[in-house]
């Protein structure tokens, strides 16, 4: 009964749709979260009980904040262009396994950045880098399918 009401109503090309509109949207928010940085900030310092604090940690996790919205900004962008070449209907071509790519090693220096800021200033953050990570490994081993799968469709589109 839901399978007819989803094949009815829905389908694989409203999804990747809706998908990118949903990127659209995290990526308005972190733009938001961004320019609302020192104010973040400054309510992460007096709210939370970090492990260190001081105006030097501040300007850290500031720093620290923009590169994590360039970064995901970076990821966003690379995974809206991954669903529009999807929704186009190119599926196995190099310019996803290099957006893969890209969206792995994003995830991987969010990660990188992260974790130890976790260990050292607020534990949440530890999470956040873990998690992360654990992305960055979900994503490089769909980018190795990718991969082999370009490969296998570049041999068969030369076998006559």
């Amino acid at each position: 009964m839901a399978q007819d009401f989803y094949r009815r109503f829905w389908s694989d090309r409203k999804s990747i749709a809706f998908t990118r509109w949903l990127v659209l949207g995290i990526g308005v928010v972190c733009t938001g979260m961004a320019a609302c940085g020192p104010r973040l900030v400054r309510w992460l310092m007096y709210a939370r009980d970090l492990r260190i604090s001081g105006p030097a940690v501040g300007a850290a996790l500031l720093v620290l904040g923009y590169a994590c919205a360039a970064l995901a900004l970076w990821m966003l962008y690379n995974l809206y262009l991954f669903l529009h070449r999807l929704e186009q209907g190119a599926v196995f071509v190099p310019a996803n396994v290099t957006a893969l790519r890209r969206i792995g090693w994003c995830c991987l220096l969010a990660g990188a950045l992260c974790l130890p800021t976790g260990f050292i200033v607020y534990l949440p953050f530890a999470f956040l880098g873990c998690a992360a990570l654990f992305m960055a490994l979900i994503v490089r081993v769909i980018k190795s399918a990718f991969a082999q799968a370009v490969n296998m469709k570049n041999e068969l589109d030369l076998t006559i």
